[in-house]
Order: C-alpha cells, then sequence, then structure tokens
C-alpha cells in the first residue's frame, strides 16, 4: 500500500492527500515532520515534506509525486488528455506555486506569531502583485480555474492559496483575491470538494 509521509498542517501534505483522494487511491498516513536526520533524508533528500513511499521506493517533490499519481493511477486523471491542454494546466499551477505561494511563503515568520523584516515586507509587496497579474491572465474559473473540467490545478490553487493569503495579509496587507478577480468565490466553490473538507478537517 502507498504510504504518505507528512503532516496535516503542511498545505504539501495536504495537496498530496487531497490527490490521493479525488484519484480513489488506498494509502496510509504516515506522521512525519521536516528532518534533518539522516534516516529521513535518506527518504526526502532535502527533508521536507511530504514523501510518498510506493513499492518501488520513496518519491519527494509535490509536482514529481503528482505526475507518478497520474501516470501509475490513470482511471481518475487530475490533468487533461491532450498535450496542450495538459501543459497549459502545468502552467497554471507553476505560476500559482511560484509566483505566488513561494512568495509569499517568505513571510513564514507571521505563521508563528515573529516579526517579518521590513526588506522581505517590500520584496513581497512589490512581487505578489506581479505574480497575481500573471496567475490572472491564465485562469479560467469556468467555473473551474482552469476550465470547465476540475484538474490538479484547482488542488495546487487551493492549498497554495490557503497558506499564501494568511501570510500575505498577515504580513503585506495584501488580500491575494482581490488581486485575481474570481479567486474568491472559486476557492469556496474548492473548499466544498469532499477530498478538501476531509484534509482541512484533519488539520484542524
Amino acid at each position: 500500500m502507498i504510504k504518505l509521509h507528512g503532516m496535516p498542517r503542511s498545505n504539501y501534505s495536504g495537496l498530496i492527500k487531497a490527490v490521493l483522494i479525488e484519484k480513489g487511491i488506498e494509502f496510509e498516513d504516515v506522521s512525519a515532520m521536516p528532518s534533518q536526520e539522516e534516516d529521513y533524508l535518506s527518504i526526502s533528500p532535502m527533508g521536507k515534506v511530504p514523501c510518498l513511499e510506493t513499492e518501488a521506493g520513496f518519491i519527494s517533490e509535490t509536482s514529481a509525486i503528482i505526475e507518478y499519481l497520474e501516470e501509475t493511477f490513470p482511471d481518475k486523471p487530475l490533468l487533461p488528455s491532450d498535450p496542450f491542454e495538459k501543459a497549459k494546466v502545468r502552467e497554471l499551477l507553476l505560476h500559482i506555486e511560484l509566483d505566488i505561494e513561494l512568495v509569499a511563503r517568505k513571510a513564514i515568520m507571521f505563521a508563528f506569531g515573529r516579526p517579518v523584516k521590513e526588506e522581505v515586507i517590500k520584496q513581497i509587496k512589490k512581487e505578489l502583485p506581479r505574480g497575481s497579474a500573471a496567475v490572472a491572465r491564465l485562469v479560467k474559473f469556468e467555473p473551474y480555474i482552469a476550465g470547465s473540467e476540475f484538474t490538479v490545478a484547482d488542488l495546487v490553487g487551493y492549498f497554495s492559496y490557503k497558506l499564501a493569503n494568511v501570510l500575505s495579509v498577515g504580513a503585506a496587507e495584501l488580500d491575494l483575491f482581490d488581486l485575481v478577480p474570481g479567486s474568491k468565490a472559486w476557492f469556496d466553490m474548492i473548499a466544498k470538494r469532499d477530498s478538501v473538507k476531509e484534509v482541512d478537517a484533519a488539520a484542524g
């Protein structure tokens, strides 16, 4: 059986858990924290969560895990079959990850009740509007983020925005939903999916 090594409060762990649920894959939750201990580094080279344990071995990094799950369990695809449309979904989710989530994550100290450096706040205020403008050019909300079909981009978007908006509002007074018109209604819709509700409930 596949095992998901991760922690409930990690948005990346939550993302992979939701993918597994959406695809109807039986799996076991294994509690794991980010670690620099050699035992954990042997299965997750940077010591990050999540890490997927398969019969063939371990896989780290969410994009690699998602690709593996898509190819190994194709019955309930979360990516379009058309090569161009598939690439567009991947393009969108990469912009969300790189230009929204990772930018906002620079203020991660806010989540632990610690001050964020002023230069970091200035950087976020400069970069997030630009990243949001890029995402706004790609989203469709018809009603899903990439069009009429639910895809993995909806899950990446949901779990990225869930963390990123807390950090951007709290540290930089930037509401990401205001920067991408239509995103709040879409976010609230995705929050009602059974997979997402299960993950959110576990996170507390």
